[in-house]
């Protein structure tokens, strides 16, 4: 994960990304609670890519993993499997219910 540098402190004043603070350990090691993400409202999203999502039954957003694309459905998970709560639990997700691509980490947050 890379650290955010000017550009991305600019995008963020204009609006263009939104900057979220991970909670709880499900990403670990890759996201630690605390830390600080921008997310980018980019539509086009990849195996491998972190993404912020509504949780299909909890009134919450979660940080996950692409991990399977199938169609239009999106197959999500968390790095650490004993602490999340993703895909095998709440099947998969539609492109509506995700807000977008983690593109980097705020240095110095968390």
């Amino acid at each position: 994960m890379r650290q955010a540098d000017w550009k991305d402190r600019l995008l963020l004043k204009l609006g263009r990304l939104r900057a979220v603070r991970v909670t709880g350990h499900s990403m670990r090691p890759t996201l630690k609670d605390g830390d600080v993400v921008l997310v980018s409202r980019s539509t086009r999203l990849t195996v491998g890519d972190i993404v912020l999502a509504d949780h299909p039954f909890k009134h919450v957003t979660v940080v996950k993993r692409v991990t399977a694309v199938t169609g239009d459905r999106y197959e999500l998970r968390g790095d650490d499997a004993s602490e999340s709560s993703d895909s095998r639990t709440f099947g998969t997700l539609s492109l509506k219910d995700i807000h977008g691509k983690v593109v980097c980490r705020l240095d110095g947050a968390g």
